[in-house]
């Protein structure tokens, strides 16, 4: 009776030990492939590296809002690398950033050389470049935007609003993406009152605020009373520059109110932060894949205007605001054709 006890207890120990092994095998990689699958299983990663730094309240911040908006609702890990406009720092950075993530969101046009020499060293991860296009590179995604349909709205509504019928632009540096917020700006100015007088200053600079002020304060001598920048940090010298002589700027990439809203009529929304996060989670799903170059415009949510919030003083009446809808459908209908500066 003993030993048929002692051989139930070895064959059931046997058995154990099969059932463990057979369910110890190593974990599948699925999920952490090189499409960057966002899942419950494997946390992927994603860098974000910025060619100036956070802070500006503008553009980089925004696609940061995309990156912790990511990180809060799909699951991803992220890391921001910063380089503080310092050129001898954006390939280093660019493959460390390589290096951490699965994902790598690179902002900044100063990275457009530094990418394509990059990307093919890391083939099996997904880079997104923000603001341009490039081609011909398998494993980036390019992002970019129709600004200057919303900068037609924003210059429409500064004819609405400029009571001297001059009005002004100061941008960063001179480059085809800022020339887009231009051409729409002057046209959407236009479109309301073909008379009107727009003067535009590049400052040389997206990281400058007095060269913004310099710039703004030289504009709002010639008569303008009203001034928009797509300048970055830059921008914040055109508000300060606003407010102390009695005059008003337009915001610009984020809803800006809140930084002076008795200076600040309005923002230009360039969604970027959307754009970052529906990218993460699409190249994780697999629906985007590197080579892709995806646009934003006002049909996509890309584009808009920011008025602040309800308990802030607005400048902008309903009237106006019904015009600018009906601008904004004729635009997404292709009845308004803005130019495009690239």
């Amino acid at each position: 009776m003993k030993n048929k006890i002692v051989k139930v207890i070895s064959l059931l120990m046997v058995a154990m030990l099969v059932f463990v092994g057979c369910s110890s095998k190593p974990a599948s990689n699925e999920g952490n492939n090189n499409e960057g699958n966002v899942t419950k299983e494997s946390k992927v990663k994603v860098g974000l590296v910025v060619s100036g730094g956070l802070g500006d309240r503008s553009f980089y911040d925004s696609s940061n809002e995309g990156l912790e908006l990511a990180k809060k609702d799909l699951g991803v890990e992220g890391k921001v690398l910063e380089c503080k406009n310092d050129l001898s720092l954006l390939s280093d950075q660019l493959v460390q950033a390589s290096n951490y993530g699965d994902i790598i969101v690179v902002v900044g046009f100063e990275f457009y050389e530094v990418i394509q020499e990059i990307a093919p060293q890391f083939p099996t991860k997904t880079y997104v470049y923000v603001d341009n296009a490039i081609t011909g590179v398998d494993n980036i995604v390019s992002i970019q935007y129709k600004e200057n349909e919303g900068s037609f709205l924003a210059g429409a509504l500064a004819a609405m609003l400029s009571e001297t019928g001059h009005i002004g632009m100061v941008g960063g540096v001179d480059l085809p993406v800022i020339r887009n917020f231009q051409v729409g700006y002057e046209e959407g100015a236009k479109y309301i009152n073909s008379d009107i007088k727009a003067d535009v200053i590049f400052a040389g600079d997206f990281e400058d605020p007095t060269k913004g002020k310099e710039s703004a304060i030289a504009i709002y001598n010639k008569g303008a009373d009203i001034v928009f920048h797509a300048a970055g940090k830059t921008g914040e010298g055109v508000f300060e520059a606003g407010k102390d002589l009695g005059k008003f700027a337009i915001g610009v990439d984020s809803d800006q109110r809140y930084i002076n809203p008795d200076v600040i009529m309005y923002s230009m929304i360039k969604n970027v932060g959307l754009s970052v996060y529906e990218t993460i989670e699409n190249i994780g799903n697999g629906s985007v894949k590197g080579g892709e170059i995806l646009t934003y415009g006002i049909k996509e949510n890309g584009i808009g205007i920011g008025y602040g919030t309800n308990d802030m003083k607005q400048f902008v009446n309903d009237e106006m605001k019904a015009k600018l809808e009906e601008i904004t459908e004729k635009i997404i209908s292709g009845e308004i054709k803005v130019t495009e500066a690239r």
